[in-house]
């Protein structure tokens, strides 16, 4: 074994038990602050050996470690822990409308409509944008992809969750067209 791969080896083990450690220490009566910052010390500790060795793949490898090791110790806890007191809620939170109410099976369509296609659409636009901006202003092809496939599902969530929490329909097509056609404008501007 070479002298990297050990050094996975050992960073990974390291975070792992620091993770035990972790687990240990939050389980107790009274939480530990000096078990706790030996815990978080030595994960940083693993992380940055972890990068030593083998740079961002060996921060992935550990990180790895570490979030299957956190996997373990919460499938252990969650197989182990006596039942709860209280049965399950039976509230519906207005999944299905009660008694003769109407079913609203269109404004129901025109929501999905909205916050799915519309938000990822709008997405898409804004993400298409940024990588051309990037790319007007000299970033490498690559770094403009990734922007873009960076943006465009971090942006496609947040609209969509705005869209389902906002019940003014007007409120909802407004967050749609306004980015969409600031987007467009900026794709129109960065156009080759």
């Amino acid at each position: 074994m070479n002298q990297p791969s050990l050094l996975l080896w050992t960073s990974a083990l390291l975070a792992a038990a620091a993770v035990c450690l972790l687990r240990f220490s939050w389980g107790r009566a009274l939480r530990s602050a000096p078990l706790n910052a030996a815990a978080w010390g030595l994960l940083a500790f693993a992380l940055t050996m972890g990068m030593a060795g083998g740079g961002a793949w060996g921060v992935a490898m550990v990180t790895l470690a570490a979030l299957a090791m956190a996997f373990c110790c919460l499938a252990l806890a969650a197989a182990t822990a006596p039942p709860g007191k209280t049965g399950a809620s039976n509230r519906r939170a207005h999944m299905l409308p009660e008694g003769q109410e109407p079913l609203r099976i269109g404004g129901r369509m025109v929501s999905f409509l909205l916050s799915v296609p519309g938000a990822m659409l709008v997405a898409l636009i804004l993400g298409l944008a940024a990588r051309g901006t990037a790319r007007a202003l000299g970033a490498h092809e690559a770094d403009g992809n990734v922007l873009m496939l960076f943006l465009m599902p971090l942006l496609w969530a947040v609209m969509a969750m705005l869209i389902l929490l906002w019940p003014q329909r007007r409120r909802q097509v407004g967050l749609l067209t306004a980015p969409a056609l600031l987007g467009l404008a900026m794709l129109w501007m960065v156009r080759p």
